[in-house]
């Protein structure tokens, strides 16, 4: 078996519980699904993380099917290393990595710490600077017209409540 292979198999042992740990412990802890919350017009404030997890632990499980898959038909040795060759570079693996845990922190710390709305700004600042926009304001102004969509949207059209996290809570009470 090539060592990549071997590689991905120990991160998806790795990854696969940590996933599930997030989503069967992590989010029942700490984001709050109040009582009668997520009638006919509301999602639960969980919905987001547990999606996440959900398409994380799908992209996991189908890649453990191709390579079970190839080893069945003993074409193992035949799988792309996606670090070298044409199909992907070191930078690019990194760069996939970095937005892997930005995307983690941003649904399992900032939403439920500093609520949807602010999170959300961070997160459309970071993705925007990160495309090549180098004006921080240029970045602010697309994540909060954004975040305005979103809440005019969801808050005013849709009557969804998005989660508030900590500091809303905090400035509310």
């Amino acid at each position: 078996m090539p060592a990549h292979v071997r590689l991905e198999l120990w991160l998806i042992a790795i990854l696969l519980p940590a996933v599930a740990l997030f989503a069967f412990w992590f989010v029942p802890l700490s984001i709050d699904a109040p009582q009668g919350f997520g009638a006919d017009s509301e999602i639960s404030p969980r919905f987001a993380p547990y999606l996440l997890a959900s398409l994380m632990a799908a992209a996991m499980i189908g890649r453990l099917l191709q390579i079970g898959i190839a080893m069945m038909r003993g074409t193992v040795d035949d799988l792309a290393d996606d670090l070298i060759g044409e199909l992907g570079t070191a930078e690019e693996t990194r760069r996939g990595g970095v937005l892997n845990f930005v995307s983690n922190l941003y649904a399992f710390v900032l939403i439920p710490v500093l609520g949807f709305y602010i999170a959300s700004i961070c997160l459309v600042t970071y993705l925007v600077r990160r495309l090549g926009e180098s004006r921080i304001w240029v970045c602010a102004v697309i994540a909060v017209a954004a975040a305005a969509f979103t809440y005019l949207l969801f808050e005013q059209l849709l009557s969804v409540r998005l989660p508030d996290g900590l500091l809303g809570d905090a400035l509310e009470g």
